[in-house]
């Protein structure tokens, strides 16, 4: 396997860490929140900067990596641009769906639960991370386009 590979496939694995922190952290600060159990430490806050900065880095370190090698292949077959970002614009309404539904939900619990819920956890990290790679492409996408 080429070394692009890994390393695009390695910044796909820090991006999918960072989300999973970022909407851990979340989930955890929200429970506290409606379940008046105060403000949460200041580790919460922390690791949520630490999934915000990995997952900033992937994005970025994946955008540089994929226009290099675009520029390089120009001929290099793309989905569409359409399509592209037609994928991130559904994955990501369907994210935002599943949040509002899992909010309606957690505020008509009349004792607010505490455990934070792995599955829906996964289910935010899963769509956000299948909303940003089309998102990641389709940038790519029109940095490398030419002039007409």
């Amino acid at each position: 396997m080429s070394g692009f590979l890994w390393r695009v496939g390695g910044a796909l694995a820090a991006g999918v860490l960072g989300l999973a922190l970022i909407f851990w952290q979340l989930e955890h600060a929200s429970l506290n929140a409606l379940g008046d159990l105060g403000r949460p430490s200041i580790a919460v806050y922390g690791l949520l900067f630490a999934g915000l900065l990995l997952l900033g880095w992937a994005v970025m370190s994946t955008l540089t990596r994929w226009i290099g090698y675009l520029r390089e292949h120009p001929e290099t077959r793309q989905l569409p641009a359409w399509l592209l970002g037609g994928l991130a614009l559904l994955f990501g309404a369907v994210l935002v769906a599943g949040i509002v539904i899992h909010a309606s939900y957690l505020r008509a619990q009349d004792p607010v639960p505490t455990e934070i819920s792995q599955g829906f956890i996964a289910y935010e990290v899963a769509f956000a991370a299948l909303a940003i790679v089309p998102g990641v492409l389709l940038v790519a996408r029109l940095a490398t386009r030419r002039a007409a």
